[in-house]
């Protein structure tokens, strides 16, 4: 057999879709099936925390951006000026994965969308004591 490896296929665009649909229906969502998506949806960090609605937007061959577009601007915790864990502190763009952690051959129903509730999750701890608990790199 040899040292072969076997590699995961890349989805589709179509294929992240309907994942996605699958997964949440309830969420908004667009796309041409071929070069990008978008999907948007009220996410809780847990049964207490509070709604933040998020948007996500993905195009073939990048990784996906995600925003919370409400509420904006993000509360910032005691004595912070900025939001930790961001790429765009204005667009409140999240940081969710370094490096190599996602591709293009991972379904986003099944990273993105928990990242997601994990990095707000971590936010909301922040908030408290503005020691941030959820790994990553400082930007």
């Amino acid at each position: 057999m040899g040292n072969r490896q076997i590699r995961a296929k890349i989805p589709s665009l179509a294929e992240q879709y309907i994942a996605l649909k699958r997964s949440f229906p309830d969420a908004m969502m667009q796309s041409d099936k071929i070069t990008y998506l978008t999907w948007e949806k009220t996410l809780k960090s847990s049964p207490l925390g509070d709604e933040y609605r998020v948007r996500m937007e993905y195009s073939r061959g990048s990784h996906p951006k995600v925003y919370i577009i409400e509420p904006k601007p993000l509360k910032l915790a005691e004595g912070e000026d900025r939001l930790p864990h961001v790429y765009n502190h204005k667009e409140q763009q999240l940081c969710l994965f370094v490096h190599n952690e996602w591709s293009k051959r991972r379904m986003i129903a099944y990273t993105i969308v928990p990242w997601i509730v994990d990095w707000l999750f971590h936010y909301e701890l922040w908030l408290i004591d503005a020691n941030w608990k959820g790994g990553g790199t400082v930007h």
